[in-house]
């Protein structure tokens, strides 16, 4: 079943494809993105020029999602892809039947209001090149993690091409579940994937702040950039919040939101990995405070950015 499709009906000119015959794997470490990631052989990495922890298109019977590639010496055989039973659902599929695995994970040509109505996944980029300040992210934007594009976008036009970078992705899915379709985990983001954000590695910035959404009941301020930073960042979407109900709080350094890993692209891509902010919101803060809370983040890094001007 080892493939290689080298047909460009999809993106243009691109990598190849290549199909494989999926296979359970039962042994995974204890992750809570457990089902976004795959499993393997080294030799078909390589034979595909793909990095370990590179994202990749899968595809089963018209349905995609992103998973992040995992060495796996363990497979069985070369034209083998082993996922958990959680990542089986993302794709509707059986042990046994044959997926696409495609390592362009981005069409350039895609524009959003085409996304929307394929059901596609697409990353965007508002940078002048040279400046060092803040870069403002939302990897998770469209209907991944709602409304978190749109906030990103609100603190960069408040800001200004001048002080920040706008770096976003945004995913759809036709019937839904956008989430399982296109979420890669923020410590996994890779930049052999994600062109734009290749552009961007080695710029190193100032600081970095990025918008996501997630399942509990509150807002939880993370990353690894100064604890008096984080500690304003809190402050001023706490007001923002005033008499709604929603807790704001900074993140315990060990649990799951923390946002304190330095392999985290808001960590990864600023000086030393030390200038990162994570807010993760419930879905109450980003459906009806979602501009408030951007307007809060726009005025504190206004003012960090007045106080410590660029040399």
């Amino acid at each position: 079943m080892d493939h290689v499709d080298d047909d460009d009906h999809d993106f243009g000119a691109r990598p190849p494809s290549v199909t494989l015959r999926l296979e359970d794997r039962h042994s995974c470490p204890t992750s809570a993105y457990v089902a976004e990631r795959a499993g393997v052989h080294p030799r078909m990495l390589a034979r595909l020029g793909a990095r370990p922890r590179q994202q990749a298109r899968v595809s089963h019977s018209g349905r995609t999602a992103l998973f992040t590639l995992i060495p796996d010496a363990d497979a069985t055989a070369i034209d083998s892809i082993r996922v958990s039973e959680s990542g089986r659902r993302r794709l509707g599929v059986e042990p046994g039947q044959p997926v696409i695995l495609d390592l362009r994970c981005i069409d350039p040509g895609m524009t959003e209001p085409q996304a929307r109505i394929d059901g596609e996944f697409l990353e965007r980029l508002d940078d002048d090149g040279n400046h060092r300040r803040l870069v403002v992210l939302a990897p998770h934007g469209g209907a991944i993690e709602v409304d978190t594009d749109r906030q990103a976008e609100h603190v960069f036009e408040s800001l200004g091409p001048q002080n920040s970078t706008l770096w976003t992705c945004k995913g759809w899915r036709q019937g839904g579940h956008a989430y399982s379709a296109w979420h890669i985990s923020s410590s996994d983001l890779s930049v052999h994937s994600f062109p734009f954000l290749r552009s961007l590695a080695t710029r190193r910035f100032r600081w970095a702040v990025s918008f996501h959404g997630y399942s509990g009941s509150e807002v939880l301020i993370g990353g690894l950039a100064p604890s008096r930073l984080r500690s304003e960042v809190r402050n001023a979407i706490a007001q923002a919040l005033g008499g709604s109900g929603i807790g704001v709080r900074v993140a315990d350094p060990g649990e799951q939101f923390s946002g304190r890993s330095a392999s985290n692209v808001v960590n990864r891509l600023t000086v030393d990995t030390a200038g990162g902010i994570q807010i993760e919101q419930c879905l109450a803060a980003r459906m009806h405070y979602g501009r408030a809370i951007a307007d809060a983040v726009s005025d504190v890094y206004d003012s960090w950015i007045s106080h410590h001007p660029e040399r």
